[in-house]
């Protein structure tokens, strides 16, 4: 069966026929009909259209509900099929599947590989190399601290930051990223369509703008508890490792790393300290073999052989070995006065001299150009 249907210019053609990625397309929005299910599908009749063209005979087969049976019945005639296809269009419904080239290479071989990635923003990106950054929803200063500086010089280092767009170190990680100025990927649990948490929105924003919004799941998929650790294996499939920040003994971070471990790929763990519930996860880790990191090169030993960029990170480490940026006695004193979990700003203050407190806000915008402390969320500072 081929259908002509007309589609807009903005997507550079003038008609395309109804091919194979169309038909997985249609499946795809068929309620109840899972990605195990349409793989099924195709890995009995090696076709989607062969498919539709003789699907009751297949529904028995699988012994598919009514339910689904009757909506495919709806959605395959010509007129719904085109129907569909052209919503598509007006939306501006953009999609990778295993038939295009331009799917991600990194996942065509993951197990459970996604049938298809709706995204905004920037495709391309999933060529470039790239890390998972995943961690705590409810990290602590020094987590949020880490997970800053570690992104800043894997950005540096011209890696792609990947994470799943939630709170805590997910969202810490795509904000240090986009100020930083690079790109990174916000992989959903949910579809395009909703924006989960919905505190996010101005990130989601951001992310598409500045680098690429990405989920398995249709648009109008809303956000499912069983979905987000679904996501977790497109997050490691699409890096060439896991850096994991803080992560309670049962946070769902652990399941990303399981992941990449299951993909033959890095996970890294920052240490944290021993009495910290957030520090059980990475500690965990390290102690199954999870490489154990204190500094980026600890990181671009194990991935120097991925990327000749990588070799960037190495001037980074020269940089702060070789090229400190001396303090005055002024600013040497709020750097001895903080902590590396950080310490709020009115503690800073009384903690100072008091003839120290009178230049305090100029000096700390000051160190933090500098490099030498580091803001956090609600008036808290820490040491780099």
């Amino acid at each position: 069966m081929t259908i002509v249907i007309g589609m807009k210019e903005d997507f550079g053609l003038e008609k395309a026929k109804l091919d194979e990625r169309d038909w997985l397309y249609v499946l795809t929005m068929i309620s109840g009909l899972g990605r195990k299910k349409i793989r099924e599908i195709f890995e009995i009749t090696g076709s989607f259209q062969v498919a539709i063209e003789n699907w009751h005979e297949l529904a028995r087969q699988l012994r598919l509900t009514s339910l689904i049976t009757r909506q495919v019945d709806k959605q395959s005639n010509e007129a719904s099929a085109i129907a569909l296809l052209e919503k598509r269009e007006e939306e501006r419904t953009r999609f990778l599947c295993p038939f295009d080239d331009t799917y991600p290479v990194s996942l065509r071989n993951i197990p459970d590989s996604p049938l298809t990635l709706f995204y905004r923003g920037d495709h391309t990106l999933l060529e470039k190399l790239s890390i998972g950054v995943v961690g705590s929803r409810k990290p602590t200063p020094y987590g949020r601290a880490s997970c800053s500086f570690f992104v800043r010089e894997l950005v540096q280092a011209g890696l792609v930051i990947v994470s799943g767009v939630a709170y805590g170190i997910d969202a810490e990680a795509h904000q240090a990223t986009l100020k930083a100025g690079g790109k990174t990927i916000g992989v959903l649990g949910c579809g395009m369509n909703h924006v989960y948490p919905s505190r996010h929105r101005e990130l989601y924003r951001e992310i598409e703008s500045f680098g690429l919004l990405l989920s398995e799941y249709p648009p109008h998929i809303p956000p499912v508890s069983g979905l987000f650790p679904e996501r977790n294996r497109i997050i490691s499939g699409l890096s060439i490792g896991v850096l994991v920040v803080e992560a309670a003994e049962k946070s769902g971070s652990l399941i990303t790393a399981d992941c990449a471990l299951e993909q033959g790929k890095e996970v890294f763990a920052i240490p944290g300290p021993i009495f910290s519930l957030m520090s059980a996860g990475p500690h965990n880790l390290i102690k199954q073999g999870a490489k154990l990191v204190t500094c980026s090169n600890d990181i671009w030993e194990e991935i120097k052989h991925h990327l000749p960029e990588a070799e960037q990170m190495q001037q980074v480490e020269k940089r702060k070995t070789n090229d400190v940026v001396p303090l005055s006695n002024e600013e040497k004193a709020i750097v001895e006065a903080l902590t590396y979990d950080g310490i709020h700003l009115d503690e800073l203050m009384s903690s100072l001299e008091k003839d120290q407190r009178r230049m305090l806000h100029q000096l700390v915008i000051r160190l933090e150009a500098k490099g030498a402390i580091v803001a956090l969320p609600g008036g808290y500072f820490a040491r780099r």
